[in-house]
């Protein structure tokens, strides 16, 4: 449509170029025509001739505009709807399409720690070494990432839209195609100071991540998306935020089988009836990045059947919480705090400080633990303090060479008379890596991963696995 216009626009001036250039020359020739005795009536005559001209072709110079201009939007509009990508955004929207495309290679010296990325539960305990293999090696590309945002201009302000998944979702295998199911990880919309739909939580604080190639990240870090509605509101050197999300639970307890031998078991809660509740502040001073987040919770279940014997106890154990034919019920609260630092220390080096703990820390935790217990002969849930934490730093050996260390932990605190001395105790890991961007949106890069874990009762397993990830952004 601009070549148009700049076609039509050049047409137009040397037309009119033509025209004055004429009138220049008519004026001049009825000049030298008065030198040869033609009357002054006779040069006012033909002025007054060549001023109607000229008011003529500009008037037919204004429709001709008016012609050409309906027909540039018609061409457009045709344009638009032929438009190879079939994708018409609405008037002052910007869209842009992002991800990546990732290759991880991966070796661990024991057939366990999680087949496609850290996993702290599955590492293998030592007694247990001996029942699978010594070494897996493993290729895939599931962290593969695709997603898209919008972003519209309103007398609100922006008005934002974000859709994005990978491929660590259900079905796909190795045998034939390697093909893994799309799942969603975030789907928003963003108004003013609201966000609503599924996002990271407002416990997590993403500027406190450290750079790792495992998908599955430090042990003791936060690490959850869900769906909430969000308000922030910033503030000069930082912001705030309060957000209700949405509420999950899982319990451990005992259960005992018709030999009286007990084992550990878990179940959800399959009853929420209020939101999880968040608040942080976000402070940032030229000396770093630092946050403080506090969550309360309402951990509840109701109605947990026994069919299977799934307590172990008769309904009757269970007093208060529980009706004749109806497993029992309860509920309390529970809550966390995060503390999150970034801060610049030599040139682009920067050192990550993650501090977590509450009695309801659970599945906000890397480390997959339960929220809480449940007393298997009352039918009461009992909390229990739960930590977890990493320190890090980053040295730039270049502008593109960089390595990371991290270091994490995660541990609780487990009671006897309501889980087994085989309850999960605590998760340590270590990240080391070394990482390359040739050119701009690729990295590629080599980590060693160490994983421990430890039960209740001293039984331990560690875990070591070596890692090459290859990232081409988009």
């Amino acid at each position: 449509m601009s070549e148009v216009k700049w076609g039509w626009k050049k047409t137009r001036s040397i037309f009119a170029a033509v025209v004055v250039s004429s009138a220049v020359v008519g004026m001049a020739s009825t000049a030298m025509a008065g030198t040869r005795g033609q009357s002054e009536q006779d040069l006012k005559s033909m002025v007054e001739q060549l001023k109607q001209t000229v008011q003529t072709l500009e008037q037919k110079l204004a429709v001709m505009e008016e012609n050409q201009t309906a027909a540039d939007k018609a061409i457009q509009e045709v344009a638009n709807q032929k438009n190879d990508s079939g994708l018409l955004l609405p008037d002052n929207t910007t869209m842009k399409l992002y991800g990546y495309a990732k290759l991880d290679v991966m070796y661990t010296d024991q057939d366990g720690g999680g087949k496609f990325a850290y996993t702290p539960s599955a590492v293998l305990l030592d007694k247990d070494e001996d029942a699978h293999a010594d070494n897996a090696f493993l290729m895939h590309a599931r962290q593969t990432r695709l997603g898209f945002a919008t972003s519209t201009d309103t007398p609100y302000g922006k008005f934002n839209t974000k859709i994005e998944g990978d491929f660590y979702g259900s079905g796909g295998n190795e045998v034939y195609s390697n093909s893994w199911g799309f799942r969603l990880r975030r789907a928003y919309g963003e108004l003013g100071n609201f966000l609503i739909g599924q996002e990271w939580s407002t416990f997590v604080d993403l500027a406190a991540y450290p750079e790792t190639i495992d998908f599955g990240g430090a042990v003791g870090s936060l690490f959850i998306r869900q769906a909430m509605i969000r308000y922030s509101q910033g503030f000069e050197g930082g912001s705030f935020q309060f957000a209700i999300e949405n509420p999950e639970s899982n319990f451990a307890t005992k259960t005992i089988d018709a030999n009286g031998v007990e084992s550990d078991a878990s179940f959800g809660s399959g009853n929420e009836v209020m939101p999880d509740i968040i608040a942080r502040l976000n402070l940032d001073p030229a000396f770093g990045h630092f946050s403080v987040v506090g969550m309360l919770r309402r951990l509840s279940y109701d109605g947990v059947p026994f069919a299977g014997n799934t307590f172990g106890y008769s309904a009757g154990r269970f007093g208060e919480h529980s009706d004749a034919g109806h497993g029992p019920s309860d509920d309390t609260l529970g809550y966390a705090v995060s503390l999150n630092a970034v801060i610049p220390t030599f040139g682009k080096d920067n050192f990550h400080f993650e501090a977590n703990y509450g009695t309801a820390l659970g599945r906000y935790l890397t480390a997959g633990f339960q929220e809480a217990f449940v007393n298997p002969l009352t039918g009461d849930i009992e909390t229990n303090d739960q930590w977890g934490g990493l320190v890090s730093y980053q040295h730039f050996w270049t502008d593109n060479l960089r390595s990371t260390l991290v270091y994490s932990l995660a541990e609780r605190d487990n009671d006897l008379s309501y889980v087994t001395a085989g309850a999960e105790k605590s998760y340590q890991s270590i990240h080391a890596n070394l990482m390359w961007s040739p050119v701009p949106r690729v990295d590629v890069g080599v980590e060693y991963i160490w994983g421990y874990r430890e039960l209740e009762n001293g039984d331990d397993g560690d875990m070591n696995r070596v890692q090459a990830g290859f990232q081409f952004n988009f």
